[in-house]
């Protein structure tokens, strides 16, 4: 060992003795858990490059083993799958309502209210439909007759008519029905599309026909049946 080897190995005790932890260690982090110390011969640069090639192997990893993607798309396909079977598992609630021999429903979410039939004040130049407005807590709401809506003639108010009070986005419609039956909770997958003739309905009015009990719901498309430009075309309106 020579002189110069001597004052290295001195110099590195020194700094030791100071702070207890080789400069080395204080420099550069530990590589696979065995930090540098004074016998490591490379140095940052190496450090970096066994950092570079790791993350190039990893890639090289993914490469070589395509089955991780298929795995991950696999994922993908049972979360989408997932989903959709909790959609058909899911829910709606419907407000069933009679109208002439039939029964129908629409979605709970758009009903306000329900209230008894009242005085309804006359308004000119509307749809047969229309019976008046009513103000309802300071509120004009339109009032259709259903029957009529739908071109089953009229509804002969007794004490088991009602008036449900709807709204979708900012109309608010009260619709007279001969009377109120359930609210009933129908499975999604239960819904059918409406069939493509529907005697006595315009299809444009429909959203489906759903089963509970033993008996057929017509689900009304409330959109449309609130919507007073919308007549149909066999109307007398």
């Amino acid at each position: 060992m020579d002189l110069a080897d001597i004052r290295k190995k001195a110099n590195i005790q020194k700094r030791k003795s100071a702070t207890g932890v080789p400069d080395a260690e204080k420099s550069f982090p530990s590589i696979q858990g065995t930090p540098f110390d004074e016998n490591f011969e490379g140095g940052a640069t190496e450090v970096l490059d066994v950092q570079v090639h790791s993350s190039l192997d990893a890639i090289q990893e993914l490469f070589d083993h395509p089955f991780q993607i298929d795995r991950i798309e696999e994922f993908d396909r049972h979360d989408i799958a997932k989903k959709e079977q909790e959609k058909k598992d899911s829910y709606r609630q419907w407000l069933t309502f009679s109208l002439g021999a039939e029964e129908y429903a629409i979605d709970i979410e758009s009903v306000n209210e329900i209230i008894k039939p009242r005085d309804v004040t006359d308004i000119p130049r509307v749809p047969g439909f229309v019976l008046g407005i009513i103000s309802l807590r300071g509120i004009i709401v339109p009032i259709y007759d259903l029957a009529r809506r739908l071109e089953f003639g009229e509804i002969n108010v007794d004490s088991q008519s009602r008036i449900i009070v709807c709204q979708v986005e900012d109309k608010m419609v009260g619709l007279l029905v001969d009377g109120i039956t359930q609210v009933v909770r129908i499975k999604e997958n239960k819904i059918e599309p409406p069939p493509a003739v529907l005697t006595g309905l315009d299809r444009e009015f429909v959203s489906g026909v759903g089963r509970f009990q033993g008996r057929m719901l017509i689900l009304l498309q409330l959109k449309n049946v609130l919507n007073p430009e919308i007549i149909l075309p066999r109307g007398k309106e």
